[in-house]
């Protein structure tokens, strides 16, 4: 067997496949968040890992209202938006209190919600289908839904200064898992990099 080169051994390893995680974390890091607190599962679990790999630190809870309180004392004490991840359905209804909590306090919040693939909507058996942004919008000052990933960084970029704007509080971006889960165009997660 031939020994590798050590500089091959010392090489980062290859890029992962552009994706939505990879798209939407990259958007997250360029609209300037640097902190996201929440819990995963399906169909966020990757966007986790998207989200080190872009330089945002992820802080994992059990469960999340408290990761909600984290998030809007985060963005509170350093006027910066921190995000608060959770899964469909009941994560982000927990997470509802979070976003009360941020904009009784005036703490800008930026709530990630994964939802239910925009193909089975409608049908009675979405994985825990709920239309989050209706439900969102009572407690947040900007809701949004994701269409393609393309929207990833024009939306989070909306979302951010909606909720530093006037008197603080939280926004919400919809994170549907075919927009999360599918393939993207190299032209795409360069842009969301704001390259």
């Amino acid at each position: 067997a031939v020994a590798a080169p050590a500089a091959a051994l010392l090489a980062p390893p290859p890029a992962p496949p552009a994706n939505g995680y990879t798209v939407v974390a990259a958007a997250l890091a360029a609209a300037g968040v640097r902190l996201v607190f929440g819990v995963v599962g399906i169909p966020v679990t990757e966007l986790a890992t998207s989200l080190a790999a872009a330089g945002i630190r992820y802080i994992g809870f059990r469960n999340e209202q408290a990761a909600g309180y984290a998030a809007a004392t985060a963005g509170f004490l350093t006027r910066v938006p921190a995000g608060l991840l959770t899964v469909s359905g009941p994560g982000l209804v927990n997470a509802l209190a979070g976003a009360a909590h941020a904009r009784a306090n005036c703490a800008p919040l930026l709530l990630l919600a994964g939802s239910a693939h925009a193909d089975e909507l409608g049908r009675g058996g979405a994985f825990q289908e709920l239309d989050q942004v209706a439900a969102a919008a009572p407690w947040c000052k900007f809701t949004a839904r994701l269409t393609t990933a393309a929207d990833a960084a024009p939306v989070i970029a909306a979302a951010v200064k909606a909720a530093v704007r006037g008197r603080p509080g939280a926004a919400y971006v919809d994170l549907p898992a075919h927009v999360l889960m599918g393939a993207v165009d190299p032209e795409v997660a360069a842009a969301a990099r704001g390259g």
